[in-house]
């Protein structure tokens, strides 16, 4: 690579291969913040032969870790945050406390809104996003807590060249161009990796604590490789935090 990997290795140092999903704190301005420590990830085997993966929410709070059980080693934990699969463009799940929302994620500099506190809020501002085609958002189920959920991508046409540079999106303070979901609460930043992205969001009610869970992919992954997801995003639990 010509270059330092696009926010991701210098803020969170993720394996370059592993690059597919995105958090680094930053503002409508394009700055960045250091993250807080976190404890390290962990996998571990279960009777079925599946893998257990427990990592954190990408936010500045105390929050409730999560696992899932992915199928196959070609799925790995990266810096507490992500579950990913080795190889692939974008395909992968994070969970966030999201903060502010772009009303254009292209051009999102001054467009940054912090929505209300609740889930049909959040849903709102997201569903309500510039370019993003957002599916009519439904009730939902998730890991036994009940909220919203609905699908956002990004347009098809667009270009993208280099560590994921979105051709005509503002210009970050590092010169990328980069195209921008929401930001964490206090920290993190998702940004989108290639045209066609798809990010399917549970948006939830955990205990009081609105969270999002963000199973992500690209246009060129299988559909063998979206049923894994699928199956992942399934097998979501929060720990008991009074446990």
């Amino acid at each position: 690579m010509t270059r330092e990997p696009h926010m991701l290795r210098r803020c969170l140092a993720i394996a370059a291969s592993l690059l597919i999903l995105a958090a680094c704190s930053g503002d409508d301005e394009g700055g960045t913040a250091s993250s807080s420590a976190s404890t390290a990830p962990t996998s571990t085997a279960t009777d079925t032969g599946s893998m257990t993966i427990q990592a954190s929410v990408i936010g500045g709070n105390d929050y409730p870790r999560f696992s899932v059980d992915v199928p196959s080693n070609d799925w790995l934990p990266a810096d507490d945050h992500f579950v990913l699969k080795h190889g692939a463009d974008a395909l992968g799940l994070s969970v966030w406390d999201v903060g502010k929302v772009p009303l254009d994620p292209c051009h999102w500099r001054k467009q940054f809104r912090q929505p209300g506190p609740t889930v049909d809020d959040l849903v709102e501002a997201l569903a309500t996003q510039r370019l993003r085609n957002a599916t009519e958002p439904k009730a939902v189920t998730l890991a036994g807590y009940e909220g919203r959920y609905l699908e956002l991508s990004v347009p098809a046409d667009m270009r993208v060249s280099g560590d994921a540079d979105f051709e005509g999106c503002d210009v970050m303070a590092n010169g990328h161009l980069d195209f921008i979901s929401w930001l964490g609460n206090d920290f993190g930043e998702r940004y989108e990796q290639v045209a066609g992205q798809v990010d399917m969001l549970w948006i939830l009610d955990v205990d009081g604590q609105r969270l999002v869970i963000d199973a992500t992919y690209s246009p060129n992954t299988t559909k063998a490789e979206r049923a894994e997801l699928a199956s992942i995003v399934q097998s979501l639990r929060f720990e008991d935090p009074s446990a």
